[in-house]
């Protein structure tokens, strides 16, 4: 496809466009930005004018002058949005939840992994991290018959693994195979492609899960000392801004693992935190970005790890015990009283 070719199958009446009522988007430049994932006037209007000439670059004419423009009509014309405490209650009421597949975790979560949320999930490794998004994806089929993206950047993924999940939980594995899609990403030039083209996934499968994993990994390797400090943060908040707004577009949920590292300095004796003791990558990034935060840790008994929530919008500090199964993530009650 040109630079100058617009995609066809894009192009929608200028009737039921609602890019057609920005001033200055004909039917040409629109069908492009839908290709850039962009599909109302609220996406243009939150969207800052160099990132979308990044994204569009000179298709349909386009220029950073042209994006300065459409981004400043498309704010004017967006509605100041009010709402009453007993609204946003209503609102918050509709979001959907997906399983973690242990009713403890699922409890300190609110009920699950949350639609229109990012959550992220921190921890040293072979704890379940990974299980975790396994098991989340085939929740997401087997509660709501919808797809799941797995997006890995750090070859973890096991088709084989999966399939044992699905045939220990009884799921139908051919169908399940169908319904989950997988990016094995390299790099993060790599990884920040497949995310800012998520969106025609997301619409072509109907997916109700995302689950990175994990997502810091890359820019830990190519963006090593504090000079490049900036410019990875600031790469790594576009990946975790962008995954937010398919979750608060599309209602789907968001699963982002992270990994650890040693603390840079001697904590207290008396301290046992484990966010402090070995404090999640991403820095204060990640953090701020997703609404819900697990840590995922070990503990004295075989077989039984810990899943601290040590940060929440709307839930308190809380922890619960897991186990790994076939199944994926599960109960550790059986495990407790053996």
């Amino acid at each position: 496809m040109s630079g100058e070719t617009a995609p066809e199958e894009q192009v929608v009446d200028e009737e039921f466009d609602p890019l057609r009522k920005i001033k200055g988007v004909d039917a040409k430049l629109a069908a492009v930005l839908r290709d850039c994932g962009y599909y109302s006037v609220e996406s243009i209007a939150i969207e800052a004018p160099h990132i979308l000439f990044e994204r569009v670059g000179e298709r349909a004419g386009f220029s950073l002058k042209k994006a300065e423009e459409i981004c400043a009509d498309a704010r004017k014309r967006l509605k100041v949005q009010v709402l009453t405490l007993e609204e946003l209650e209503a609102e918050e009421a509709k979001r959907q939840r997906i399983s973690t597949g242990c009713r403890e975790l699922d409890s300190i979560l609110g009920g699950g992994v949350a639609t229109g949320e990012l959550t992220g999930v921190s921890g040293p490794y072979g704890v379940g991290k990974s299980e975790l998004v396994f098991t989340v994806a085939l929740n997401a089929f087997k509660q709501f018959n919808a797809g799941a993206w797995v997006i890995d950047t750090e070859g973890t993924t096991s088709a084989r693994r999966l399939t044992q999940m699905a045939v220990a939980q009884g799921l139908p594995v051919e169908e399940v195979k169908r319904h989950i899609a997988y990016s094995r990403v390299i790099g993060t030039a790599d990884l920040i492609a497949t995310i800012e083209e998520g969106h025609k996934l997301v619409k072509k499968h109907g997916l109700k899960f995302i689950g990175v994993d994990t997502l810091v990994n890359p820019f830990r390797a190519e963006y090593p000392g504090r000079e490049m400090l900036p410019e990875r943060q600031y790469r790594i908040n576009r990946c975790l801004r962008r995954l937010l707004d398919y979750a608060r577009a599309f209602d789907l949920a968001v699963l982002v693992t992270n990994q650890v590292h040693a603390a840079p300095f001697a904590a207290s004796m008396y301290e046992t935190r484990p966010e402090i003791l070995n404090p999640p990558t991403g820095g204060h990034v990640f953090s701020y970005a997703v609404n819900s935060h697990l840590y995922m840790n070990r503990t004295a008994k075989q077989a039984v790890y810990l899943a601290v929530l040590i940060d929440s919008s709307y839930m308190p500090r809380a922890e619960a015990r897991y186990t790994i199964t076939d199944k994926g993530i599960s109960d550790a009650e059986k495990v407790k009283k053996g």
